[in-house]
This record gives structure tokens, C-alpha cells and sequence, in this order.
């Protein structure tokens, strides 16, 4: 097949829906030459990606399994590290081709490093200079970086802010196909078991190891690489070169090291200022996987005996000189609600590398004391320590602790501070931090080689990442403004901050009180119990709120004395006396609290054209949202059964295709039947729903006719009643088809008095 008919035969097949685009291009990829996979590599994956124009692609990003299994599975199969994506990447490495990425398609950060030169060796051999201009024009990959760089650089596109088919990225729950192939080619490419190999073993590689070394930080500004010298290195490699390649580690680990330092360079140095839209709840969840992964990869170094052993001991220190500028500009900025929580556990999961040993067992690490060989990573990492949580308690005190979505980030991490002898270990550096700021404008840091291999010496780096410390001002790491966590005034709000946990403890147990005062009079004699079975899916919405009441003052009591625990804060527990519930104090915790838990008709202050919204606000228009679809499609809610909702509705389906004519004549029936009919069927209306498949909101209206759903038999509540007659027909008459008799019989008097009562009068 020559290249224009591959060319015509590609655009064709990605033209196909995706149930059929897939199984077409595995037959390609397998029986095409290598110079047509070459031809069609760059257009699969400027579609796979929506390119140019950054648009969902093929959807990796929106689609979940929970709602398109089958494109999941079609999607995921295609793309996994031995699917038929990677079998592509292999063939085409056994030639020497590059691929261009011009510097503009990188994400800013990643950009300005390489502009400024001070880049590891990772890039050295990639980039491709102009020797004109003398600036970096591009990167010059082959087929598997290329991919990855594309790869990467999707996850930080602001999707939901862009496409209203991708708003879902910020739901808690979601997690699409992107989400699943990251984490997996993080776990196949930067494997936690020690003596890992990364499969398949086999396969062409050009990748050269560094000839001369290249130092992570340039002494000044101005680049070195702009000399001659430095662009001959991007030559054909000579024989000698290529003799050395054979035998260099690297060439059994370069596709680690891709993995290592794409997914670091392009997510860690994502700047998300007051200029920048916020990322999707779902990739901080993706950085999350990463930063416990490369935890993992890391502290397996001590283990392995491969080539991987120095990757592992530079991946660490690599992730740790961005995570702190990365935390911090998301702690000052994400908004004060349930989504910060995934935050939270992203900043949990990087302080504790502890927890991401190899054979770990998470029950005896938490009682277990903090490792000494975790000392360097805690003492080089102190600000992500101290000056997050630093900037953590005045947004604390701004939510309402009597919440439990709210209260259990406070207990996350309240827990993680007091283990063991975390604190001490805090309290001691910075003491030391403390005694070299009062001496000095210069304290000790690391200083971090992210390129193990261009190691001078040719050993092994240390575990900070470098050979060698150097003197650096602490305006470069640390704020001018450090605030000591363990001393100073910071230790006054603490004590503030801990008098109104214990004071909210108390408003807690009184909204207690309510909940179970509520709780007992609705389930008060038989009367409320025939109440509690007929309203089930309202009375499991108020055992839930009961449940999670139950439980804040136990997690307020904690925190209040984990507070003491780690800071020493001795602040009295307030009695619950006439005169505290009297108080300013009290009434304010109180006020705060109903502030997020009821609606006020003076929420909303409009001044001109601008007005605030409060938690309450949104809580009385959420009120007052209604359904626009059809009520028949409405998500599966938890008081229904699942395999019944289904099988009801094609059912329901099924009858309203066989008789479509016979329904809508007895709907508009003006006698005793049409009455019935229309308290038994679903009446016609006007379905408008959002169709978003097209990357647009378009409003698409459809008229539905009278049609039946029989989808209320599915219902908890109904099997329930039906359950209840049935047994206690089997008890007073030893038949339980009396009481099924007899349910249907009390459900059709329902009907026909309510059907006698209504209007006569037919909806047009």
C-alpha cells in the first residue's frame, strides 16, 4: 500500500466511531510497513490528543467507566503499556526517526527552563537548536517520548473549564481513562518492587548516554548551550558513541527515565497563580498517584541491584525542589469546600514518605516511630512542612467545624502530625533553622542534580540528589516571611484556634441533640413506623445526617487533643454550663454553624450588576433545580435496586413500542378509564437536555408522548411493603397471596379515589 492510499486509508478509519476506529487500527498497526507507521504515527496522534486546538481528542479525558463502559474497555485496551498503542511505539523505535515537538506546544514553566538552560541531561541530547538565532526551536524524540510528551501535556489542558463535556473532571468521584492509563504506565515504567523489569525487554533503542556532563543549574543566566561545542553534540552519533551505547546503563532504563522526567517537568511545574484557571479535582488526583509513586520508586533504591537503582535515588530529590512552590499556590487559592480535601491528601501523601516503603505495612507504620533515614527528606522539605500548615489554620477557622465533610480534613491532618515522633522531629530542625537564620542570610540546602548520570565521578549520587552542598540565600527556598510553627505568635493563634475546636464541640453535640430529637418523634409508636416505611429514601437521608452527627463531637475531641499533644496548647475544656450557652462565644460558633445549615431569604445582597453567593444561597436554588429530561432516565439512586431499575425500564420500554396507539387513546379518554390512565402513566411533556458530545452545550428538545414506567416497582420501599404483606398474610391466614391480594387491592382504591377527585380535563 503506497503513502497516499495509507494517508486517505488512516483519515478514513479515525473519521469511524470508536467502537469501530480501534479494531481498524490494530489490523494497521500490525500489517503495515514501518515507513507507513511512520506516515500515519503524527496524525494518530494529533486526533488521539484533539490537535491543534487542545479539544477532548478521543476522550480520554471525559470518559468514565461508571457511565460508557464499552468505550472505556475499547479505550483502555488500546492504550495499556503491551496494547496496541505500545506495539506501535516498539516498531517504530527499531529505526532511528525523530519526531519535532516545537517549544511554544510545552507547558510555560517547562518552557522558561529550557530556555534559561538550566536543564538536566534528560534534555541535552533532545533539543534542537537554531544555529542562527541561537535559541531552542524544538524537541527532537522518537516515537515513544513523542508520545508521552503529548500524553503529559493533555492532563494539564483545563478541560472542564474549556468543553462542558469534561466539566465532570471535578466531580469526587470521577475517573476516567486517562486517570487509569497514567497511574498505569507510572507503576509499569517507575516500578516499586526492587530488581523490576520493565517489560517488553527487547526492543530498539536510540537513545545515547550523555557524553559529557550537564549541569542542573547554570552559574549564570545567560545559556551555555549556545556554544558550538554544545550543538555538535546533536550530531549523528559516531561509531565509538554508539559502541559506548551498547554498554550503558541507561539503555536498558531510558524509557524510566522519560516517564521520570516528563511527568515531573510538565505537572510539577504547573504555575496556577490568580492569572490561571485551577486544575481539575481529577488531576490533582493524578499528581497524587505520581507523588506516591515516586515515594515508592525511591525508597526501594536500598534494594535494587539494577540499573534502575540510580534513577531510583535522583527520582526523589528531582520531585522535591518543585513540590513546595506547587503545594503552596494551590493551598492559597483552591475554594473553601468537599474538593479541597483532595488537596489536602495530595500535600499528606508527599509529607509522609514513609508510608511507601517496600513490604509496608500501614498498620504498624502508623504506630511505629519515623525511620531515621527520613530525617534528610524531613529536614530538606521543612516548609512544606511548617508554612503549609502555617497557611492551613486561618483557612480552617473560616469553615464551619460542625460540618463532617469539614471536620474530618481537620482530623486527616491532625493524625498525620501526631504520629509517632513527627512533631519532635519538626520541633528539632526547626530550632536548627531557627539558630542558622539568626546567624546567617545563608543556610546549608542540598544542591539537586536531577541527572544522576552526568555524575562526574561516575558513582551513585547520595540520597539528596547531589554530590556536593552549597550555600544558598534563603529567599530562594524560603519566604522572607517564615513563621515558626513551634514558637512565637503563631503559637497564640494556635491556642485561639484550639479554644473554638472545643467551643464548636460543644454546638455539635447540641445540633446532636436536634437530629436525635427529630429522629425519635418521626419514628414515635406505630403510626411513625408505617411513616419510616413509606418515606424510605427520606428517612435514610435523615439516618445518614444522624450518623455523621454522631461522629463530629468524637472527631472535634480529638483534634482538640491532638492540638495539645503536638503543641503543647493547653487550653481548658469549656463546661456546659448556663452561662457558656449564654455566651458570645457560644452564640457565635452557633451562628457560624446555622450560617452553613439553613437558608436565609437575606443571603443575597445585590449591589448594580455584582451580588455574593453563601453556602446557603446555593443551598435554597438548589432547592428549587428540576429535572428537564425525562423522569424515567434519572440516575440510579441509592433506595432502588440497580438489575430491577434496568430490567423495568426496557420493559417499560418495550410495552410503549408495542402499543403506542392504545395508550395515547385511553390517556386523552374523557370517561372514568382515561382518569386512571393518567394517574398510572407518565403524561407528556417536553424532554430538553444538553447534548455535549460535540465538545458544545446545545439544548436538543424532544415532545414524549403518554407512555408507562414501571420503574416505582423498583423502589426499596416497595419491595419492602410487598415483603410485609406477604409475611403477614403467610402469619394470619398461612396464605401469602392474600396479602399481595390484598396490597394491590389497597393501591388500586389509592388510585381510583384519587383518580374520582381529580380534573376532568385532558393536558393538551
Amino acid at each position: 500500500m503506497n503513502y497516499e492510499n495509507m494517508s486517505i486509508r488512516i483519515l478514513d478509519i479515525l473519521n469511524l466511531p470508536l467502537i469501530h476506529r480501534c479494531p481498524e487500527l490494530c489490523l494497521i498497526i500490525d500489517r503495515a510497513s514501518l515507513k507507513e507507521l511512520q506516515e500515519i504515527f503524527p496524525v494518530l496522534i494529533n486526533s488521539i490528543f484533539g490537535l491543534p486546538g487542545g479539544s477532548v481528542g478521543w476522550g480520554l479525558r471525559t470518559t468514565q467507566q461508571q457511565i460508557n463502559q464499552q468505550e472505556f474497555e475499547i479505550l483502555y485496551n488500546f492504550f495499556i503499556p503491551l496494547g496496541p498503542m505500545f506495539r506501535m511505539l516498539y516498531r517504530l523505535l527499531s529505526d532511528p526517526i525523530k519526531f519535532e515537538v516545537p517549544i511554544g506546544f510545552l507547558p510555560m514553566k517547562m518552557q522558561q527552563m529550557l530556555e534559561s538552560g538550566r536543564y538536566s541531561g534528560f534534555y541535552s541530547d533532545i533539543i534542537t537548536i537554531d544555529p542562527f538565532r541561537r535559541q531552542i526551536v524544538s524537541l527532537s524524540l522518537n516515537a515513544f517520548d513523542f508520545f508521552f510528551i503529548h500524553f503529559v501535556t493533555h492532563g494539564t489542558l483545563p478541560l472542564h473549564k474549556m468543553y462542558p463535556s469534561a466539566a465532570q473532571l471535578n466531580s469526587e468521584k470521577a475517573r476516567t481513562v486517562y486517570f487509569y492509563l497514567a497511574a498505569d504506565y507510572l507503576c509499569t515504567f517507575l516500578p516499586s518492587k526492587p530488581d523490576s523489569i520493565i517489560q517488553p525487554q527487547n526492543i530498539g533503542t536510540i537513545k545515547l548516554p550523555t557524553v559529557t556532563p550537564a549541569p542542573n543549574i547554570q552559574p549564570i543566566k545567560r545559556p551555555k548551550y549556545l556554544l558550538l561545542s554544545a550543538i555538535s553534540n546533536h550530531s549523528t552519533p559516531t561509531q565509538s558513541n554508539t559502541s559506548r551505547h551498547i554498554d550503558s546503563p541507561r539503555a536498558n532504563i531510558w524509557r524510566s527515565e522519560t516517564v521520570l522526567y516528563l511527568f515531573v517537568d510538565a505537572w510539577l511545574r504547573s504555575d496556577f497563580d490568580e492569572h490561571r484557571d485551577l486544575p481539575s479535582n481529577e488531576f490533582i488526583r493524578l499528581v497524587r498517584v505520581l507523588v506516591k509513586q515516586l515515594h515508592s520508586f525511591s525508597n526501594s533504591a536500598d534494594y535494587d541491584n539494577t540499573s534502575l537503582q540510580v534513577l531510583r535515588q535522583s527520582a526523589q530529590p528531582l520531585m522535591n525542589a518543585k513540590m513546595y512552590g506547587f503545594l503552596k499556590s494551590l493551598m492559597s487559592r483552591w475554594p473553601l469546600d468537599s474538593s479541597f480535601a483532595d488537596v489536602l491528601e495530595l500535600w499528606l501523601s508527599f509529607i509522609q514518605p514513609w508510608r511507601y516503603v517496600f513490604n509496608r505495612d500501614l498498620n504498624l507504620i502508623a504506630e511505629m516511630p519515623i525511620p531515621p533515614k527520613f530525617d534528610t527528606f524531613i529536614s530538606e522539605n521543612l516548609p512544606a512542612y511548617t508554612q503549609i500548615f502555617v497557611k492551613l489554620v486561618p483557612r480552617f477557622e473560616r469553615v464551619d467545624l460542625s460540618s463532617y465533610k469539614n471536620v474530618f480534613m481537620l482530623f486527616r491532618v491532625l493524625k498525620v502530625f501526631g504520629q509517632s515522633n513527627l512533631s519532635d522531629i519538626l520541633r528539632r530542625h526547626e530550632s536548627c533553622l531557627g539558630l542558622n537564620l539568626s546567624n546567617s542570610n545563608y543556610v546549608e540546602a542540598p544542591a539537586l542534580q536531577s541527572n544522576s548520570f552526568n555524575n562526574k565521578s561516575g558513582g551513585s549520587p547520595n540520597r539528596s540528589g547531589g554530590n556536593e552542598w552549597r550555600p544558598y540565600s534563603r529567599s530562594e527556598n524560603l519566604d522572607e516571611s517564615y513563621t515558626p510553627l513551634f514558637t512565637g505568635d503563631f503559637m497564640q493563634k494556635l491556642e485561639e484556634f484550639t479554644r473554638k475546636i472545643l467551643v464548636v464541640k460543644h454546638v455539635a453535640k447540641n445540633n446532636l441533640r436536634e437530629v436525635e430529637e427529630e429522629y425519635e418523634k418521626k419514628h414515635r409508636g406505630f403510626i411513625g413506623f408505617l411513616k419510616s416505611i413509606l418515606t424510605f429514601e427520606e428517612d435514610t437521608v435523615l439516618t445518614q445526617i444522624l450518623n455523621d452527627r454522631k461522629k463530629i463531637p468524637e472527631i472535634l475531641d480529638f483534634c482538640g487533643q491532638s492540638m495539645n499533644g503536638i503543641f503543647n496548647v493547653q487550653v481548658p475544656e469549656p463546661s456546659m454550663s448556663a452561662e457558656f450557652m449564654e455566651s458570645d462565644e457560644f452564640d457565635s460558633a452557633r451562628r457560624s454553624s446555622e450560617s452553613f445549615n439553613q437558608s436565609d431569604k437575606n443571603t443575597t445582597e445585590f449591589s448594580d450588576h455584582n451580588f455574593s453567593i453563601t453556602p446557603s444561597f446555593m443551598k435554597n436554588n438548589i432547592k428549587t433545580i428540576k429535572f428537564g429530561g425525562d423522569p424515567a432516565l434519572l440516575p440510579i439512586r441509592d433506595s432502588e435496586v440497580t438489575f430491577l431499575v434496568r430490567f423495568l425500564h426496557q420493559l417499560s420500554c418495550k410495552l410503549n413500542l408495542m402499543f403506542p396507539q392504545e395508550i395515547n387513546e385511553y390517556w386523552h379518554r374523557r370517561d372514568l378509564v382515561g382518569r386512571l390512565t393518567r394517574q398510572l402513566l407518565l403524561p407528556p411533556m417536553t424532554s430538553q437536555t444538553f447534548d455535549k458530545s460535540t465538545g458544545l452545550s446545545i439544548l436538543k428538545k424532544q415532545d414524549l408522548p403518554p407512555r408507562i414506567c414501571l420503574r416505582p416497582l423498583a423502589s426499596y420501599k416497595t419491595i419492602t411493603l410487598v415483603t410485609i404483606s406477604l409475611f403477614l398474610s403467610y402469619l394470619l391466614w398461612g396464605a401469602p397471596s392474600y396479602g399481595l391480594f390484598l396490597l394491590i387491592l389497597f393501591a388500586f382504591m389509592t388510585v381510583l379515589i384519587k383518580a374520582l377527585v381529580s380534573d376532568v380535563q385532558i393536558s393538551e
